[in-house]
């Protein structure tokens, strides 16, 4: 979708509040181009410059022709410049992840491929600005994006939650992130729902499927009404864990299923076990807080509930398993 100039000041809350220090590494979940609305912002652009330490303005290029897709999407011109330039002026080392060969990528199918070890952790900010929803595999694509983290680094996601019909294969919701935040312990610093006031029904291709099926779509169609909406989610990897993928289910589930035991004992648990021992060494210059926190789980505030549910089953020494990643 490309970088717009709401991601300005976004970058600019991230750099007041110590959470991009210098020097930084971005790297991009695909090479994303910018958008014409960040082309016409530069005096917001050099004021977040200022806020880097950069001493030239930033040389904005010419602003690209663009057309609408549907309601206020636009459709960026293939020679939309690239967003590496304006990273590398702010003082980032720069990459992306991209199939496609742009300029400083690593080339990773998010739908199969690993990350290279070399890449691991190493990344202060972990840019998403409407890439994982045209990769079906969202299972990869959330693990390489933690992967790529670095410990305390950020994790930048601007997704379509709403309408949108044709321009992915996922749209995403808030409890997407929550259930994210809660199985890694990620801390939420930033959320907002911005709707578009432009509706429209539904895509003629779409109808042209369902009147297959349906006729009466082509009637019905007038009833729905859509506005493209965006959800951005920022959080911070606060823990040194590996990637625990969510679930939509409350936390301490339990299950007699013996495959789920198994893999709660020789996957889950030792992860979080390592994520509850990550916590307990942050509280050791707080002897009577570390020891009232493991000692009664119920005043666990503000912890992940991950480390909540292990304290709890720790306790309780029950026989059958629970799902910790809950």
């Amino acid at each position: 979708m490309g970088i717009g100039i709401d991601a300005v000041p976004l970058l600019s809350k991230l750099r007041q509040g110590e959470y991009l220090p210098t020097p930084s590494a971005v790297v991009e979940i695909g090479a994303q181009q910018l958008a014409n609305s960040f082309l016409e912002g530069q005096s917001q652009v050099d004021a977040l410059g200022e806020l880097f330490g950069v001493k030239t303005k930033f040389a904005m290029p010419e602003v690209k022709p663009t057309h609408l897709v549907h309601g206020t999407l636009e459709h960026l011109d293939p020679q939309a410049p690239f967003a590496r330039g304006f990273y590398e002026w702010l003082g980032f080392r720069y990459a992306s992840i991209d199939i496609d060969g742009s300029p400083g990528s690593i080339p990773i199918d998010l739908n199969y491929d690993a990350v290279p070890r070399r890449h691991k952790g190493k990344y202060q900010l972990v840019t998403n600005l409407g890439t994982t929803e045209h990769i079906a595999n969202q299972l990869n694509a959330f693990r390489a994006i933690h992967e790529l983290t670095a410990p305390n680094g950020i994790m930048f996601h601007q997704l379509p939650s709403q309408g949108m019909f044709n321009h992915g294969l996922v749209n995403y919701n808030p409890k997407f992130f929550w259930m994210l935040a809660r199985s890694n312990g990620y801390k939420l610093i930033y959320m907002d729902f911005y709707g578009s006031d432009e509706y429209y029904s539904l895509p003629q291709n779409a109808v042209d499927i369902i009147a297959q099926f349906r006729p009466d779509i082509v009637q019905r169609r007038e009833r729905y009404r859509a506005a493209d909406s965006l959800l951005t989610v920022i959080m911070q990897k606060t823990f040194d864990i590996a990637y625990v993928p969510p679930i939509d289910v409350p936390t301490g589930t339990r299950t007699n299923l013996s495959w789920l035991e198994r893999r709660y004992w020789t996957v889950l648990r030792p992860n979080v076990f390592e994520h509850l021992r990550q916590l307990k060494d942050g509280l050791a210059s707080f002897p009577l807080l570390a020891r009232t926190l493991f000692q009664s789980p119920r005043l666990v505030v503000g912890t992940s509930n991950v480390a909540k549910g292990i304290v709890m089953r720790m306790k309780s020494k029950r026989g059958a398993g629970s799902h910790p990643g809950a």
